[in-house]
């Protein structure tokens, strides 16, 4: 009988994994051919999607916005903490506050979480957020505090300083950002940004959500262009002064070493590296980073810059759920609120 409930778990793992696997590869061809599609006429996969399909549509956009996660007591009992809004990055599957969120929500701090559809033009995206601030002013209070991972400290700059909402009467109309953290976001960009598609993939069949239009709602891709160095977008980003009234600061990670090593085996260059892996100069290793975002990117001409050591996801969340680790810039994060709570 043990035997036989062993086959019939072996035959069950086979198939979620077969079901996985044609799921990323219809996602992958989706992905491939909206893309190709988007590149010659950016709006025609989301039209024809409304059109057609406006119910899924619907549910799909449902998903975004800003959504409080504090309990109404919590709230009463720590009126003096501030409200935090959590920014994702790219093509995240929602898991990056695993292990922050808690953390905040015991100290009794009130967060939101901002939702949006992260393929498309970082502009839109930080219009989404402008318009759910001014929504929820009231609710938020009068000041916020903003914490950002990867792309989304972009799309939180975006929105702090583009004309469109950092005029006078668009500051009146949000609550005012005492301060942006941003956990490592490419603020020059990173060359990974052009395997977007495979990154997709991860956001769509491992968010536990999972939907065929998912992939479609989310953009097309514009956000992957833009993260590319040296794009239209990042410049613009960059040339522009950061806002007097918001305080900036920057978490970057470095690869310790034996990080970097799996980073060869998975990338097989394991032969060419292997036997200098030990050897690696720590600017050779500043200079990848956290393997996705290097120092150079990361850092803003007078914002403070505080390094951790890890990857680009686990110097803010752990990969496993039942990992007893504490993510490094989680620690650092609750210094630096604890530091603006009075």
């Amino acid at each position: 009988m043990a035997r036989e409930n062993r086959q019939l778990d072996c035959k069950k793992v086979g198939r979620w994994r077969l079901d996985k696997q044609l799921a990323a590869l219809v996602v992958l061809c989706l992905a491939l051919f909206s893309g190709q599609l988007a590149a010659q006429q950016p709006n025609v996969i989301n039209n024809f999607v409304q059109k057609h399909f406006p119910h899924s549509y619907a549910e799909q956009m449902a998903r975004f916005g800003l959504k409080q996660q504090s309990s109404r007591d919590s709230i009463s009992q720590n009126s003096k903490n501030k409200t935090i809004v959590l920014v994702h990055g790219l093509d995240d599957p929602g898991k990056v506050w695993m292990n922050l969120q808690p953390a905040l929500l015991k100290q009794g701090y009130d967060i939101w979480r901002f939702e949006y559809p992260d393929d498309q033009p970082i502009h839109e995206s930080a219009r989404l957020l402008y318009q759910a601030l001014v929504k929820w002013q009231v609710q938020l209070g009068s000041n916020i505090e903003i914490i950002a991972h990867s792309m989304g400290g972009l799309v939180s700059r975006e929105m702090l300083t583009h004309p469109e909402f950092s005029c006078t009467e668009c500051q009146q109309q949000r609550p005012m950002v005492d301060r942006l953290i941003m956990v490592g976001t490419p603020n020059a960009g990173s060359e990974l940004a052009r395997f977007r598609y495979f990154s997709e993939i991860r956001d769509q069949i491992f968010s536990g959500d999972f939907h065929w239009l998912g992939g479609f709602v989310d953009g097309n891709g514009e956000a992957g262009e833009e993260l590319i160095p040296g794009s239209p977008f990042l410049t613009q980003l960059n040339s522009r002064r950061h806002p007097a009234e918001t305080e900036y600061v920057i978490i970057a990670g470095l690869l310790t070493t034996n990080e970097l090593a799996q980073l060869t085996l998975q990338l097989e260059l394991v032969k060419k590296l292997n036997e200098t892996i030990q050897q690696i100069s720590q600017q050779v290793i500043q200079k990848l980073g956290d393997g996705l975002v290097s120092l150079d990117s990361a850092a803003l001409a007078g914002v403070p810059l505080y390094k951790v050591t890890g990857t680009h996801l686990t110097i803010i969340r752990n990969v496993f759920k039942d990992s007893q680790r504490v993510p490094p810039a989680i620690p650092l994060i609750e210094k630096l609120m604890k530091q603006s709570s009075h």
